[in-house]
């Protein structure tokens, strides 16, 4: 009597009594299947989904991780016997465990081995530190983590980006067996597939300042003033802001902070500094920190990066250089004071 091999969970429950190691998809072996018999075709495959785990808001210039997790929602979908077995053979009972043994590699297809999941930007103000990221293997119903380091650009501007994911990975096609029970030769056909994704981050929206002008009446041993022009480079409002200058030889501010009020996008505004130069200063251009301290919309305070900007520090002027220069003047006041006494004199 033939008998087709239809009960298939006493098949696979005798496979695992049977403790045979199987090593599912660790390798491609090129085998001749002439050599061996297909009791089953299994038909099912890794079917992956990409999610960004944890926060996906950022801000420009941050540093962070993405944590990716891979679910398989792969499944077998068909289980159909190949080969129908006499019961009458006399190695019936050898190919019934055969087949069982078979079976239980090949519904192994769903199972994604050698994941490799590569992250690009693709034209997103994102700098990817390391793309690609490898799993060893994901089951099905079961997940994977890749983690992938990012630096957002210092100038991005706020939006929301996709990143592409792609993952390729292998799994079995078909499986073949041979040999005896005790010793089953179990030929692999494995194959390669490939699924891409996309995630989403958002970059956030803030205000962020440049320097646009810098002013400098500084000279050597003098006190002057300094004035610098910040603007709203950013896309929302900062209210409360306070600008500020660092104490940085050769200067002493004598005034190192002006309030600057409401800042809304695009808006210049000039602060003006009283700083004194020491008199051991030399002539030359010198860098000096700035920045802006300031709230948010949320009513948060930030502090915005520093910025070094170039302050000229102008040579001492001689005193009898400043009297040449102001000679035209010192002459117009003594005419002056001459005329106003002669009138007086007169007067009287």
């Amino acid at each position: 009597m033939r008998t087709k091999i239809v009960a298939i969970i006493a098949i696979v429950a005798t496979a695992l009594l049977l403790a045979v190691p199987v090593a599912v998809g660790s390798e491609y072996i090129p085998e001749s299947y002439t050599r061996s018999t297909n009791y089953y075709d299994v038909t099912g495959e890794p079917y992956l989904l990409a999610t960004l785990v944890g926060d996906c808001e950022f801000y420009r210039g941050e540093d962070a991780v993405l944590e990716i997790t891979l679910q398989n929602y792969g499944a077998i979908y068909r289980i159909k016997g190949d080969k129908y077995l006499d019961s009458s053979e006399e190695n019936y009972d050898d190919e019934i465990l055969l087949a069982a043994t078979e079976l239980a590699t090949e519904i192994e297809k769903s199972c994604a081995d050698h994941v490799d999941v590569v992250l690009s930007a693709d034209g997103a103000p994102v700098e990817v530190m390391v793309d690609v990221q490898e799993i060893e293997s994901i089951g099905a119903g079961k997940t994977g983590t890749a983690r992938f380091p990012i630096h957002i650009d210092d100038d991005a501007p706020a939006g929301t980006y996709p990143l592409h994911i792609k993952t390729c990975y292998d799994h079995i096609r078909n499986v073949q067996v041979s040999g005896t029970p005790d010793k089953p030769d179990i030929n692999y056909w494995n194959t390669t597939g490939t699924q891409n994704h996309t995630i989403v981050i958002i970059v956030e929206k803030e205000s962020d300042f440049e320097v646009t002008g810098v002013v400098s009446g500084m000279q050597v041993g003098g006190t002057g003033f300094l004035n610098v022009t910040y603007q709203n480079t950013g896309e929302e409002i900062a209210t409360d802001a306070i600008a500020r200058v660092s104490d940085m030889l050769p200067f002493t501010a004598v005034t190192n902070q002006e309030r600057l009020g409401t800042i809304v996008p695009g808006e210049s505004v000039t602060a003006h500094f009283r700083v004194s130069t020491d008199r051991s200063a030399v002539p030359k251009v010198y860098d000096l920190s700035t920045g802006i301290r300031f709230k948010d919309e949320d009513g948060d305070i930030q502090i915005s990066d520093p910025v070094q900007i170039g302050v000229s520090v102008a040579p001492k002027v001689p005193f009898s250089e400043k009297l040449l220069a102001n000679k035209l003047w010192i002459v117009a006041a003594a005419i002056v004071l001459l005329v106003l006494g002669g009138w007086w004199a007169l007067k009287r």
